[in-house]
């Protein structure tokens, strides 16, 4: 079952950089109201599952969450800037730097095969993006905002995987929680930097595609991500999502004009070969 949800994990964002590149009004206007259309829908389910979050749960989201409040600002700058492959790239060092932080962080000791298919999957990723040549769009306040998206969803991932490891607070009741800190770090710059006229973009469009980015990519894979957190080390999960950055490249074709060519076809396949090889390797000790 955490395998299948992973895999559910993997197509939800996957998704998501294309459907945050089709979000056009500003970064610190679409980030606040991805969260604000996402926490009643999550304190409803809640509500209904007979939970409740406790001032533990929000105590402990509060680094995680504020740092995924930030890192969705950075998300929705970077795609303005640079073509969702080159996003792609910088995310795929994910798993790579897992495996140092892991084990002082998470107490999880990664295997020798483990970090091997790691770096083959890793290397395997940077081949499918960077297989696109002429293609990429960079520059370099696109390629900033997207390292910083990497730091601050590293902070989240980790802090999440470690109070789900060790507490047994309800998938749900984290991600409520980690909403409302991720609200209230993207409202503060919201209302010291954006202009009155930066509202006039926001269309019905953009407000279509914020409500698929918080009810899909965001309640449906954070929490589902957030349940298999208790069940798979932080340091084999994060590469199994390597499989959502050639996800990502693929919807990007037919959405953005943004081709895949059979030199992006072969690496993703060698992707899906390294997934595959960790997922039959023995959990990692701790």
């Amino acid at each position: 079952m955490p395998l299948l949800a992973l895999a559910g994990v993997v197509v939800l964002w996957g998704a998501g950089p294309v459907i945050t590149k089709l979000v056009t009004v500003h970064p610190l206007i679409g980030s606040p109201m991805r969260f604000i259309l996402s926490i009643p829908v999550l304190f409803a389910i809640v509500r209904l599952r007979g939970g409740t979050v406790s001032r533990e749960t929000f105590r402990a989201a509060a680094l995680p969450g504020m740092a995924f409040g930030i890192n969705l600002i950075f998300v929705f700058a970077a795609v303005q800037e640079v073509a969702v492959a080159v996003l792609s790239v910088l995310v795929a060092l994910q798993p790579a730097i897992l495996l140092v932080v892991a084990g002082p962080l998470l107490g999880e000791r990664a295997t020798r095969p483990q970090v091997a298919w790691t770096l083959v999957g890793v290397g395997a990723t940077a081949g499918v993006i960077l297989g696109a040549g002429d293609e990429l769009r960079a520059n370099a306040l696109g390629v900033g905002l997207a390292l910083a998206s990497l730091g601050t969803f590293m902070i989240y991932f980790v802090l999440t995987r470690r109070a789900r490891s060790t507490t047994d607070v309800d998938p749900f009741e984290w991600m409520a929680a980690i909403n409302v800190w991720s609200l209230a770090a993207t409202v503060l710059p919201s209302l010291a930097l954006v202009r009155t006229d930066d509202f006039a973009d926001f269309d019905r469009a953009d407000l279509f595609w914020l409500v698929v980015l918080a009810y899909l990519t965001g309640v449906a894979g954070h929490v589902l991500m957030s349940w298999v957190h208790g069940y798979v080390e932080a340091s084999k999960s994060a590469l199994y999502l390597l499989g959502m950055n050639v996800v990502a490249i693929g919807l990007a074709w037919p959405v953005h004009d943004e081709p895949v060519n059979v030199v992006q076809v072969a690496f993703g396949v060698v992707v899906f070969v390294a997934v595959a090889s960790v997922i039959r390797l023995p959990a990692a000790t701790r």
